[in-house]
């Protein structure tokens, strides 16, 4: 199919995209659900004496429709803190969880962007990049509703995350840079994070809320994945996927912070988990990923009900096959 320009589209929209949750917010209620993201792609170059390959052309949005729509204003490979392009490198680059908000760097000016499925763009503060640092210095994450931008910097640079108002692009609160993050809870409140103890076994579980304040720290405890982890709306519930009983398959966990314990456990079979993700007070949404060999990978999102334990398929596709990478919704 032929890429055409993102594109303004209004309609009505009762259940989202990605994260199946019914959207609150109405900056993009009349979005319709073949309009928005299911994932971003960007395809490889063909030059068979390149290693590692390059990126060519622009990102594609794929839709549920099935429209590939070009994201032409957006940074492919990225610019370092001395302004120079980082080939066989790629920009960040982030879908909300609901499919209908796309995180990104903007060609013309350099500024980071948060574009709606819809046309509206907003540029978030001019010094989201502290300077000397480059683009390559980041990572993004948006919540599930595309209202929150977490704007994560490696370690080494020893930069708080910031998190941003993604209409206003205002900075509305600091967490510390000497956790990992693993994204907002379900309501985009709360943002979870953890930090890897002495036992490899267990680490410790940080929620964080405006403005950076330390709301929960709990060790994980023994049989508990050490990543990744979802946080629910309540901002002491989690999920995680780990071992099953014996070491065989995988199971999913429902863990309170309040408590230490682990009140549900559910085996979900899984090839490779990409994201885990709260889409519902008692609704947990995972993208499962497989592939072999040189052939297009293969996503299945499977939506968990905490309350019944019932598992069900909710969307399955294949990624462009000429991808050289990709990045699905989060939610």
């Amino acid at each position: 199919m032929r890429p055409r320009p993102m594109a303004v589209v209004l309609a009505v929209l009762t259940v989202a995209a990605c994260g199946g949750v019914a959207d609150t917010h109405t900056h993009t209620a009349g979005v319709r659900h073949e309009d928005t993201i299911r994932y971003v792609s960007v395809r490889g170059c063909s030059d068979p004496d390149e290693w590692p390959p390059s990126a060519c052309g622009n990102w594609r949005l794929a839709t549920h429709g099935g429209e590939i729509q070009e994201l032409a204003d957006a940074w492919v490979e990225p610019l370092n803190a001395e302004g120079k392009q980082l080939k066989q490198a790629q920009a960040p680059i982030e879908v909300s969880g609901d499919g209908r908000h796309v995180a990104y760097f903007r060609k013309s000016d350099n500024r980071l962007v948060v574009r709606e499925v819809g046309g509206q763009v907003h540029a978030m503060a001019a010094d989201v990049l502290p300077r000397g640092f480059g683009m390559d210095d980041v990572k993004l994450m948006l919540s599930q509703d595309g209202t929150r931008l977490g704007v994560i910097y490696y370690e080494e640079r020893k930069e708080p995350t910031r998190v941003y108002d993604t209409t206003t692009g205002v900075l509305l609160w600091t967490a510390p840079w000497d956790v990992e993050f693993y994204g907002f809870s379900g309501d985009a409140g709360e943002l979870l994070a953890y930090r890897e103890g002495d036992d490899f076994r267990i680490a410790d579980l940080y929620v964080f809320g405006p403005p950076g304040e330390l709301l929960h720290r709990k060790p994980s405890g023994e049989g508990v994945a050490l990543a990744p982890y979802a946080l629910a709306a309540d901002g002491t519930t989690t999920a995680a996927v780990t071992s099953g009983h014996q070491g065989e398959g995988t199971d999913v966990v429902v863990y309170d912070l309040t408590s230490g314990r682990i009140t549900t456990r559910l085996p979900v079979p899984l090839e490779s988990l990409h994201t885990i993700a709260w889409t519902g007070p008692a609704q947990i949404t995972i993208h499962d990923h497989h592939k072999e060999g040189n052939a297009p990978t293969q996503v299945r999102v499977l939506q968990i009900d905490t309350t019944t334990k019932k598992i069900t398929t909710r969307d399955a596709y294949t990624v462009l096959p000429d991808s050289l990478t990709f990045e699905s919704c989060g939610g």
